[in-house]
C-alpha cells in the first residue's frame, strides 16, 4: 500500500468494552493515524460490552494493545478462568464440564475422545471431563499457570480471564488516553453519506467528525452500519432464549475458576463470580428483562464502515465468545487493513473470514440447545429442530464415526467440541479403524494411570485464594 494511500483518520463509535479495545488497538497499531472515540449512550443489549467471561485468545489481544495480565489482576479488573460447570443440561441431569485445553492424551495421531468410546462402550472409562486436568482445578477451585513444559502434565489445560466489566473498562480508559486517543462526549445526531459509505458524523453537540474509517461498536442497534447496509442473518432460531434479566449480590469468596450454568424447565442461569460481587443472568424465551439480538450482518465491513462486537454479530451469553469475537474481528481488521479507498477485494475478504469464524461461535452455542437431551418445559419446543448446515455436517460426522469435519476459522478446538457433545450425551455410534488397532487393555490402563495422575497433581497445587493472594503481593 502506498504511503499516500494509507488510513490516516478513525472514528470509533461506542465506548463501551468494544469501542474502547478498538480504539487502543488501532491507536497502538497505528502510531500515524488519528483516532476519534466518540461516547454514545450505551445499549443495555450489546453484551459484548458487559458479559465478563473470556477464552484463552484473550491474551494474544492483551499482548497486542499492551495490557499485562499482572497489570488487570492487580487492579481488580480480571481473575482467571479454566472453563464452565453445566448443571441440568443433559437428558439424565449429570453434571459435567467444559473446560480449555486437553481431554486425555491420544494415542500417536488418533484423538483420545475415540480411545475413551471404545473404554465406555465396554463400561471401562470413568467420565471424560475426569481426564481434563482443567476440569479437576475448576471443580476443586484452584488454580495455578499452566506449566511451560510441554512434556509436563501440568502444560495440558488452558484459562481464560474473567474480566469485571466496569473495571476493565476503567483500566482500558486509561490506556487510551495515554495512546493519544481524543474523546468525544456526545452522542451521534446525523449521519452524512458519502460514495464511500459514511463522510461524516454530526453529534447532538453540533461537532462535525469526519474520518477515513468509521468504526460502529454502537451495539445491537448497529447506527453506522445499519445506515448503509441493512443485511442482516437472523440466528434466533437456533439461540432461542431471547430475554436476559441480570442481577448481582455482594460477595466476600474469592471467585471461582468456573462459570456456574443451570438449566431448568423454563431457561438457564449462569452465575459470574467477579471480586466483590457474583453477578446471575437468567435467560428465558418470553416475560420481562432486556430483549436479545441474535444474529450477524452479512457484511460487516461496508466500504469505510467496520462493524464489531454486537453491531455485527450478536449472541447470547452462552461460554461467553462475546468479547472474544470482538476482539479477534479488531486483530482480522488490522491484519487485512484495507487501504482508504476500502478496494471489494480487501474488504470481502474480511467479510468472509469474519462469517467463518462467527459462524463456529453460533454453532457450538447452538448444539448445546438443539442436542442437549432435555424435551421439558420450554426445550420442548426445539429439542431436535433442524441445525444450520455446518452444524448439520459436524453432528453427522461425529455421531457417525466420531470426526470432526475441518473449518478454516475454527474458533472452538476439538476438545472442547467432544467435552459438549459428550457432556450432553452426543455420541459416535461406530468406531474409528485407526483407533481399533490400539489394543482395549492397554488404552483402558492408561487411561486409569491418567485419572489418578490429575487427582494427585491437583490435590498438591494451592487454593485459588492463596494463587491469587501471591499475585496480588
Amino acid at each position: 500500500m502506498s504511503e499516500e494511500r494509507a488510513i490516516r483518520t478513525i472514528a470509533v463509535a461506542g465506548a463501551g468494552t468494544v469501542g474502547l479495545s478498538a480504539a487502543l488497538a488501532f491507536a497502538r497499531a497505528l502510531p500515524p493515524t488519528t483516532v476519534t472515540l466518540i461516547e454514545t449512550a450505551p445499549d443495555a443489549a450489546a453484551l459484548a460490552d458487559i458479559v465478563p467471561t473470556t477464552w484463552p485468545g484473550v491474551s494474544r489481544f492483551h499482548v497486542a494493545i499492551g495490557i499485562d495480565e499482572l497489570e488487570l489482576v492487580r487492579a481488580g479488573a480480571a481473575t482467571h478462568h479454566l472453563g464452565t460447570i453445566f448443571d441440568g443440561w443433559s437428558a439424565g441431569g449429570e453434571q459435567w464440564v467444559h473446560a480449555f485445553g486437553d481431554y486425555g492424551k491420544p494415542a500417536g495421531g488418533i484423538p483420545f475422545d475415540q480411545l475413551w468410546w471404545r473404554a465406555n462402550r465396554n463400561g471401562e472409562a470413568l467420565a471424560h471431563d475426569l481426564y481434563s486436568v482443567g476440569a479437576a482445578l475448576a471443580r476443586a477451585g484452584k488454580f495455578v499457570h499452566p506449566a511451560s513444559d510441554s512434556a509436563s502434565l501440568g502444560s495440558r489445560y488452558k484459562y481464560g480471564l474473567r474480566l469485571d466489566p466496569e473495571r476493565y473498562r476503567e483500566l482500558l480508559k486509561q490506556h487510551v488516553a495515554g495512546a493519544g486517543v481524543v474523546t468525544l462526549r456526545s452522542d451521534i445526531g446525523e449521519i452524512e453519506r458519502d460514495d464511500r459509505g459514511i463522510g461524516a458524523l454530526v453529534l447532538a453537540d453540533g461537532t462535525r467528525v469526519e474520518a477515513d474509517l468509521f468504526v460502529d461498536c454502537t451495539g445491537p442497534s448497529a447506527r453506522l452500519v445499519g445506515a448503509v447496509d441493512d443485511s442482516f442473518e437472523d440466528w434466533s432460531g437456533w439461540m432461542p432464549f431471547d430475554r436476559l434479566i441480570l442481577d448481582a449480590h455482594e460477595s466476600a469468596a474469592v471467585p471461582a475458576t468456573a462459570d456456574s450454568v443451570r438449566a431448568t424447565d423454563e431457561g438457564w442461569s449462569v452465575d459470574w463470580p467477579l471480586g466483590g460481587r457474583t453477578v446471575r443472568a437468567t435467560l428465558r424465551v418470553v416475560g420481562n428483562g432486556v430483549s436479545l439480538t441474535r444474529g450477524r450482518r452479512l457484511r460487516p465491513w461496508v466500504g469505510n464502515v467496520l462493524a464489531l462486537g454486537d453491531s455485527a454479530t450478536a449472541l447470547d451469553p452462552l461460554h461467553g465468545f462475546n468479547l472474544d469475537l470482538a476482539q479477534q474481528a479488531i486483530l482480522l481488521a488490522l491484519e487485512l487493513l484495507p487501504g482508504r479507498d476500502f478496494p471489494s477485494v480487501e474488504t470481502d475478504e474480511y467479510n468472509r473470514r469474519a462469517e467463518q469464524l462467527t459462524r463456529r461461535a453460533r454453532d457450538f452455542i447452538a448444539v448445546h440447545y438443539l442436542r442437549s437431551g432435555r424435551a421439558s418445559g420450554v426445550w420442548h419446543d426445539f429439542a431436535g429442530a433442524e441445525p444450520p448446515d455446518s452444524l448439520a455436517r459436524t453432528l453427522d460426522q461425529y455421531r457417525y464415526r466420531g470426526r470432526l469435519p475441518y473449518h478454516e476459522e475454527e474458533i472452538v478446538s476439538r476438545d472442547s467440541w467432544t467435552a459438549a457433545l459428550i457432556g450432553m450425551g452426543v455420541l459416535q455410534e461406530h468406531a474409528d479403524p485407526q483407533a481399533s488397532a490400539v489394543p482395549l487393555d492397554k488404552a483402558v490402563r492408561a487411561m486409569r494411570e491418567l485419572a489418578g495422575e490429575i487427582d494427585a497433581t491437583v490435590a498438591s497445587l494451592p487454593s485459588y485464594a492463596d494463587y491469587l493472594a501471591r499475585m496480588m503481593r
